[in-house]
């Protein structure tokens, strides 16, 4: 054996424990002697609402309807640490991975180069200049995802939503906007340009200044009756939540729009809402989780909605990168894309949102029915060749981008 296999063989094991010890272990929704693939999935923290949505999506849906088996990975904090789960999941026979995580994304083509293991972003999109180094690997097969222009616009719609709500006093959670993380920036330009329009406002400094502050910052918004802060940093690092209590101290607020997954602050937002004895606004881009949906269906002590407004990815998101590496590891990659040079293709979605609880249920609902799915086994098997032999990569762009409410109630209703 290899130092690396021996090394790799380590990791698996490693792996396998957590997954067994941890309750994690993905079991097979079909006889293993009826699971013609098995697939790696990489998440970045399996306590994260957004990745227990897709994984429940994959898990609870798809592998009832597919000959595949899913395993998950464990916390993914670096591009390395995604490489050790692509070599971990070689060894243990998997045919692709599907990642939500996809930092360095040279680096781990590279690596699926190496293992000869299809790759696919489930949910997310990649620089252009990043695109040009990776898009002739014969195993790297795109990016499916809400682009840049998707995050803008979900940031500006949700502060359009707050500036129509009686609501002067804003606090924006900017996330990693100020630690590179390009979704949380223009997510936060978004909210900024948008409150600056619908409110009247005219900052003394430049936006995407004021959106990647480092430090919790307080804008010179040139109204006096019209105040917004900034409070850069995650709120799974003591660093981030520490800026939110301490912003929280010296002033009230009465909405939070927050560019990330809110429900890591819920309790601390409650804490401030009875210490200044008046309702917080909460709105977040964030997804249709689970979560989110016991957040938005429970009231506050003031007898409001938790969440007030929801924009963001839904599970079901999820489905078109399965029918690419489906195309791929069943042979049929052409199925994906009509470029003869690549194997690779790029994909847009974008957000859904809801302002009120019934709407959010609604689409909810869309995201979890085994027979009303916004993007269905039967839907995939449409766009996958081995169930379509006259399927196009037409197909899969139009389905892919086919992602609104009205297109899947569409669909649906056709179904």
């Amino acid at each position: 054996m290899t130092l690396k296999n021996f090394k790799v063989l380590g990791i698996l094991l490693l792996l396998l424990a957590v997954f067994a010890v941890g309750g994690k272990k993905v079991s097979a929704a079909v006889e293993d002697r009826d699971v013609q693939y098995t697939i790696g999935v990489v998440v970045y923290n399996q306590n994260s609402p957004e990745m227990n949505m897709f994984m429940n999506y994959y898990r609870e849906y798809i592998q009832q309807g597919f000959p595949v088996k899913f395993y998950f990975s464990g916390s993914i904090n670096s591009a390395e640490d995604e490489i050790n789960f692509i070599r971990a999941m070689k060894l243990q026979g998997v045919s692709g991975i599907i990642s939500f995580y996809g930092q360095d994304i040279q680096k781990i083509v590279e690596a699926c180069d190496e293992e000869e293991m299809y790759y696919v972003l489930g949910s997310g999109s990649i620089s252009d200049e990043d695109y040009d180094k990776v898009k002739t690997s014969p195993y790297f097969l795109g990016s499916v995802g809400p682009d840049a222009k998707a995050d803008y616009e979900a940031g500006y719609n949700m502060a359009d939503y707050f500036a129509d709500a009686d609501t002067s006093s804003y606090i924006v959670l900017t996330g990693g906007s100020s630690a590179g993380n390009y979704m949380h920036l223009q997510r936060t330009i978004g909210v900024l340009e948008g409150l600056a329009e619908k409110e009247g406002l005219t900052y003394s400094e430049d936006v995407e200044k004021l959106a990647s502050s480092e430090k919790t910052t307080v804008v010179d918004a040139g109204k006096d009756n019209v105040s917004i802060t900034i409070c850069p940093g995650y709120m799974t690092d003591p660093k981030g939540i520490n800026n939110l209590k301490h912003a929280f101290v010296d002033r009230n607020y009465d909405a939070v729009l927050c560019t990330f997954n809110v429900d890591e602050i819920m309790k601390t937002i409650t804490s401030k809402e009875e210490e200044q004895g008046s309702n917080i606004k909460v709105g977040a881009v964030d997804c249709f989780s689970m979560e989110n949906h016991d957040e938005i269906n429970d009231n506050d002590s003031f007898g409001n909605p938790k969440i007030d407004y929801i924009a963001g990815k839904y599970a079901s998101m999820g489905g078109p990168a399965f029918a690419i590496l489906y195309n791929a590891m069943s042979g049929h990659p052409e199925a994906n894309t009509d470029d003869a040079d690549s194997n690779t293709v790029r994909l847009y979605q974008g957000f859904w949102s809801a302002s009120d609880k019934d709407t959010f249920n609604e689409l909810y609902g869309y995201t979890q029915d085994i027979y009303e799915n916004a993007y269905s086994c039967a839907d995939l098997m449409k766009v996958i060749k081995a169930y379509s032999t006259d399927t196009t990569p037409d197909d899969l762009k139009a389905l892919t981008e086919a992602y609104t409410v009205e297109d899947v109630q569409k669909r649906i209703e056709e179904n």
